[in-house]
């Protein structure tokens, strides 16, 4: 699986891309949004192996795609039905902090939302983030999601 926008790649996960993972999961500013302690080597493996897993079942349910930039992993991606058939699933991006302000987490995330509402027949994509999150909160409502709660956003085709 492979989605190419102007200036990214966003492909299925590798077993390699761990490093890279664990590397950006641990940065301090990734870790103001999603926990603390940071991750052991061994949390960000069995990541990475879920993620390469879900891309080899079939039928496949859950696109969560490395965003990379120059061949180097810089974040991840995707949009998750709970099973195949499902119309509606939870959208998703995390990056780097390295690469935070360029526009890549919304170039990664337009190409995804368009891939699942026309190839996957998406009816609504919901995301969920901590409302003290404000450039994730930026970004979805930038890519047409819609409050529904302090935690809570949506959005449907356009």
């Amino acid at each position: 699986m492979e989605l190419r926008t102007e200036r990214l790649v966003l492909r299925d996960f590798r077993r390699e891309d761990t490093p890279s993972v664990l590397a950006y999961q641990s940065k301090p500013a990734y870790l103001e949004h999603y926990g603390h302690p940071p991750p052991t080597a061994d949390d960000v493996r069995a990541f990475v192996e879920r993620l390469c897993q879900w891309a080899h079942e079939v039928p496949r349910a859950k696109y969560q795609l490395a965003i990379t930039l120059e061949g180097r992993v810089i974040g991840t991606c995707g949009v998750r039905k709970a099973s195949a058939g499902d119309t509606v699933a939870e959208y998703g991006c995390e990056l780097d902090p390295a690469f935070w302000g360029h526009g890549y987490a919304h170039e990664a995330s337009r190409a995804l939302i368009t891939f699942g509402f026309t190839t996957l027949g998406l009816r609504r994509l919901f995301a969920l983030t901590r409302p003290q999150n404000r450039a994730a909160i930026r970004l979805a409502q930038a890519l047409g999601f819609h409050g529904v709660s302090d935690e809570r956003y949506e959005r449907g085709p356009d």
